[in-house]
């Protein structure tokens, strides 16, 4: 227990060095604040529903970036491993350039997650797909290959346990990658609510080469349908039972 202790806190220490390095080599050019509040419904063991309101901001944020409206739906495959279908609208802003103004847009993305426990470490992986289209423009469309591994450090007795991310953003076709991510950020849980804060820095491979700082805020309320409730209360009175028995 000792030595895994002692690797994983290794691990957690190269993995900040080694993006702190790299995030301090680079030239940032703007910082952007994301925020999100979105309302999840579990209806049974393997199937739930998200809906979100999500809002962004850009230029050192003086600016709108952008509204989002999203829907999603998670589907348990087998143990540990998801499946999710993400549907989003943007009303997003373009004030670059000789037309400027609010571009509608819609974005779809499938991605299948997989999370590997290695106390007191757990892994997450996830690999996604995704296309945005304008809904202003005939054949205006981009689609992305997501590769994205986070890595969470449980602390005892400590209820924002941190994580460490990296995310790679490629394009299905002409200049590949796009934009790497480097990030870390924690959350909480209280009863139904779950907070989120993140930071994570964004290079991009495009041209021009502008580099991000993103904040983000994430709020989510989460409700399990009466099935659930009631399986759950059973298992509890179960446990309760055997204990009085011993």
């Amino acid at each position: 227990m000792f030595c895994s202790l002692k690797m994983a806190n290794k691990s957690v220490y190269f993995f900040l060095i080694l993006c702190s390095n790299y995030i301090l080599s680079q030239e940032s050019t703007e910082s952007k604040f994301w925020s999100s509040a979105s309302y999840k419904y579990q209806s049974s063991e393997k199937l739930s529903f998200s809906i979100s309101q999500l809002y962004r901001v850009k230029d050192d944020l003086k600016a709108v970036d952008s509204y989002i409206s999203e829907i999603s739906s998670d589907y348990v495959l087998s143990k540990d491993l998801n499946f999710e279908i993400e549907l989003r609208y943007y009303s997003k802003n373009d004030n670059k350039g000789s037309v400027q103004g609010f571009e509608n847009l819609w974005r779809y993305r499938l991605a299948l997650e997989k999370e590997l426990k290695l106390k007191p470490l757990k892994i997450y992986l996830r690999f996604a797909f995704q296309r945005r289209s304008s809904l202003d423009r005939d054949n205006s469309f981009k689609e992305y290959i997501r590769a994205r591994s986070a890595l969470e450090y449980s602390i005892k007795n400590w209820d924002w346990d941190p994580y460490f991310y990296l995310e790679i953003i490629n394009k299905t076709s002409g200049n590949s990658l796009q934009k790497i991510r480097y990030g870390f950020g924690s959350s909480n849980k209280v009863k139904e609510s779950k907070w989120t804060i993140r930071y994570f820095y964004q290079v991009n491979k495009t041209i021009p080469k502008e580099n991000y700082h993103v904040m983000m805020l994430k709020y989510r309320y989460k409700q399990k349908s009466k099935k659930l409730k009631k399986i759950k209360e059973q298992k509890l009175q179960k446990k309760l039972n055997q204990k009085n028995q011993k």
